[in-house]
């Protein structure tokens, strides 16, 4: 292996040290593409804006425990896909929400939307059920990464484990979880991969 680093691991070791410089350059880097992502899945830029925030705010207050070895740009898009996640679960639990179906329902517009709403839903429930089939383990593993975006280094951490145990147990928990919710697959792939 190389002993050189490249630039952007260069800048998370000066992000883990407070460096805005280093912030600014992987905004910078990431922000667009951030956007481009959020705005695809909220189809709301404002939404979309908000979310690219969430994100780099997320970054900087853990930016002690980024790791210049792992794929930055996984962990970003992690971060942002849940609040992306977030957001959306916010939405439908919303009067707002509720408001703004029933005004689409007026408008003979909604079907995609109820749809949408319903499928996301219907995804909550099979998910939250297949969780069930997991081991203690396997649950805080995966709820910790995959809900948290927490790195295996944190939830090694938080669990008392290694972080090869906390990978092979996130392994684990993902292959039962994609075989339980085979018939979303779509959902899945979204929010999990």
């Amino acid at each position: 292996m190389s002993g050189f680093l490249t630039l952007e691991q260069q800048y998370i070791h000066e992000l883990n040290r407070g460096s805005y410089r280093a912030f600014d350059a992987l905004y910078t880097l990431y922000a667009r593409r951030l956007y481009a992502f959020a705005l695809k899945m909220t189809k709301s830029p404002a939404d979309a804006r908000e979310i690219v925030q969430d994100t780099f705010v997320r970054l900087w207050q853990n930016r002690e425990n980024v790791l210049p070895e792992e794929s930055f740009q996984a962990y970003l898009f992690t971060i942002a896909r849940n609040a992306i996640f977030n957001k959306m679960r916010s939405l439908i639990n919303s009067p707002v929400f509720v408001d703004y179906i029933d005004y689409m329902n007026e408008a003979a517009v909604s079907e995609d939307t109820t749809t949408s709403t319903l499928e996301f839903d219907e995804f909550r429930r099979k998910l939250e059920a297949a969780k069930k089939s997991l081991s203690d383990t396997q649950l805080k593993v995966f709820e910790l990464s995959k809900e948290w975006a927490l790195s295996h280094a944190e939830i090694a951490g938080r669990l008392n484990l290694s972080e090869q145990t906390v990978k092979n147990q996130l392994s684990i928990a993902l292959k039962i979880l994609r075989k339980k919710l085979s018939d979303s697959a779509g959902m899945f792939a979204l929010f999990f991969l």
